[in-house]
């Protein structure tokens, strides 16, 4: 039954050898196995993590190539799996004590036995030898040959420790002189556990750490969200360093073992790939908070952070008492960040669990206020566009009341939660209270300046306000802390679509594709683009995309108008491609906003601002865009619509 499982792990990896980001969570996943059901089976019958087999298997089909004289050692490097050859060279170096150069030369078998029974074969070895007889004339060579190799040895560990004394005062000079940008990735820590239950757990501590950190200022803290793709990566400290342009990295591994809990951190300078520290923390599972901080205190003193007393407290600060609760609150985040509408359900339903448990869980109402305010706008959540009981007037109130009282009572509790401060900043731009949703926002990313999501969604808001620039500035942060962010890429794309930068948005557009292929958004809004590019083929293409991507989840009329205008779409392009979904629309009797968008993109001024009209007095939530929309062009100098900006506050045009 072992024998099966690794000739199926060697032969999923054989297909998957030159990938370099094929690691564990894609192992498992080809395996129908957790990565904790891979790592207790490979512990138990390699007696190594999957994450060691992996390297080893590339190593050895890397030995085998280089043996065979197949190509260089670069271009193995490559064929195995390794981004670098530099790195590649110090893993093979690593595994088999030699570099790959001497691959032809040495023997592989004997190379791949620890370091005890290399010992134990050296000395056995060195006994025969000794136990030879010898002339008198060859041992006296010998002894001088020792002598001076002792001399050597002395002399050049004097040398060393002088250089290190030097080169300590100079680094610290060095350091002083050029205040080197903090920036730091946290990569996912490895669970330790023999508990599949203790993921959960393992991810707790994690982003305690990445959230304390976070509140500092003058450090640049990478999200959750990008590095998850980074978990048992085999990319080294430099790739990575220059991928999120940071210049240290975070690594650790956590195990939970009765009623205590061992953390171990790493922090490396990945620029240069040199480990800085290495530390263990050991502790009873009732103190894990308290261990938090010290974690968090101990990080900040290694990067050479100076805090305010401000940023102490919310660095020591216990989110809550009770352990059971703060764990539910990490599994209610983890499906909130994945937003999907089933799992932004599944979020509720752990937010709650976590609050009946402590009452005054205040991170626990910031998720809900979160997860609610995001359920009528989320990007990622298929039915948004295909049911238009997902965009009802009934459906979004609610949804928005909710996120009110919950941010509101996050507040409440915490007064410097930034998740909360950001949820009601998004609360009050949908009632166009633009003056105080701003303050919100400051407020947030004054509490938590790597909070990308609020950098999101304050640049929602200025570009609501025409006031691009700043808009710009804050969606490039968003990205900079967040660069694998499918909505962030896909917000970019749009201010450039509205500024007329066609090529950028494109090319931000497609970025959003590679990140998440599946979603009908950035088709559509690549086919506006082409189309306003006056690229009508490149729009046509990208609609059709879109609509393959929506065809399941269309209802049978919705099917039936779609045929039924084939033939105006391939005579008249995205005119006709635009009758069909104003049509459609028409006939689910909802959407006011997106009605007008219709209208206006086929000439007809007048329904268009029937529909704005319509869409102000329902206070659709879609309305904020209206300033900053492409198709309301040819509106710009109408009153009507001129008193439609006035009435939310948002004035006029230069």
């Amino acid at each position: 039954m072992e024998q099966v499982l690794i000739e199926k792990l060697n032969k999923i990896l054989e297909i998957n050898l030159d990938k370099e980001r094929f690691g564990v969570r894609e192992l498992a996943k080809e395996a129908g196995l957790s990565r904790s059901q891979l790592n207790r089976k490979l512990q138990s019958t390699k007696g190594k993590s999957t994450c060691n087999y992996i390297r080893e298997f590339r190593l050895k089909k890397a030995m085998t190539m280089l043996q065979n004289n197949e190509a260089t050692a670069s271009e193995i490097a490559y064929r195995v799996g390794f981004s670098s050859p530099t790195y590649f060279n110090t893993c093979f170096k690593d595994y088999y004590g030699f570099p790959p150069g001497e691959a032809k030369i040495r023997n592989p078998k004997i190379a791949e036995k620890d370091h005890a029974s290399e010992n134990v074969e050296f000395n056995e070895v060195s006994q025969v030898v000794s136990e030879a007889p010898r002339p008198k004339k060859a041992r006296f060579a010998r002894r001088m040959v020792w002598i001076n190799t002792l001399f050597i040895l002395l002399l050049s560990v004097v040398s060393y420790n002088l250089y290190q004394n030097y080169k300590d005062q100079f680094s610290f000079n060095l350091s002083s002189k050029d205040n080197l940008d903090k920036s730091v990735a946290i990569i996912p820590f490895k669970n330790l556990s023999s508990e599949e239950n203790d993921e959960f757990f393992t991810i707790g501590v994690y982003t305690s750490l990445l959230s304390r950190l976070s509140s500092i200022q003058g450090l640049k803290v990478i999200s959750e969200n990008t590095m998850e793709k980074y978990a048992d990566t085999i990319i080294s400290s430099p790739e990575i360093a220059k991928e999120l342009d940071i210049n240290y990295l975070i690594n650790g591994n956590v195990q939970k073992f009765k009623d205590s809990i061992r953390v171990i951190i790493n922090v490396i300078n990945a620029v240069d790939d040199k480990q800085l520290k290495s530390m263990v923390f050991l502790e009873e599972f009732k103190n894990l908070f308290a261990m938090q901080g010290t974690i968090a205190r101990s990080v900040a003193t290694d990067l050479d952070l100076v805090l305010s007393e401000t940023e102490l407290e919310q660095i020591d600060k216990h989110p809550t008492e009770n352990l059971q609760a703060y764990n539910l609150y990490v599994k209610g985040r983890f499906f909130w960040h994945r937003r999907t509408e089933e799992d932004l359900n599944k979020s509720i339903h752990y937010f709650n669990q976590a609050i009946k448990l402590d009452t005054t869980f205040a991170l626990a109402y910031a998720g809900l206020a979160d997860t609610y305010g995001f359920m009528p706008w989320d990007a990622n959540n298929k039915d948004i566009d295909q049911k238009g009981i997902k965009q009802s007037a009934k459906f979004t109130d609610s949804m928005h009341n909710l996120a009110e009282e919950y941010a509101l009572k996050s507040i409440a509790l915490d007064k410097n939660n930034a998740e909360a401060h950001a949820s009601l900043g998004l609360v009050l731009r949908r009632d166009w209270n633009w003056e105080a949703s701003e303050k919100e926002f400051k407020l947030a990313l004054k509490l938590n300046p790597n909070y990308a999501v609020a950098h999101h969604w304050y640049s929602y808001l200025l570009r609501t306000l025409g006031r691009r620039k700043e808009a710009r500035e804050q969606i490039d942060l968003a990205l900079n802390l967040d660069p694998n962010s499918y909505i962030f890429h896909h917000s970019s794309g749009d201010i450039y679509y509205e500024d007329g930068l066609f090529e950028k948005a494109i090319s931000e557009y497609n970025m959003a594709k590679e990140i998440n292929k599946f979603h009908p958004g950035s088709y559509d809004l690549s086919a506006d683009c082409y189309t306003y590019w006056g690229k009508d083929d490149e729009a046509i293409a990208e609609y059709e995309e879109c609509f393959k991507l929506m065809e399941p989840n269309l209802d049978k009329e919705d099917l039936e108008l779609y045929y039924k205008s084939k033939e105006d779409i391939h005579n008249s392009g995205m005119m006709g491609v635009k009758r069909f979904w104003t049509n459609r629309l028409l006939k689910k009797g909802e959407y006011p906003y997106q009605v007008a968008l219709g209208f206006s993109f086929l000439g007809e001024k007048k329904k268009a601002l029937d529909w704005l009209e319509m869409a102000y007095e329902q206070r659709d939530p879609n309305l904020i865009m209206i300033r900053h929309s492409a198709e309301f062009n040819i509106l710009h100098n109408d009153p009507r619509y001129l008193a439609i900006l006035e009435k939310m506050n948002l004035g006029g045009y230069e």
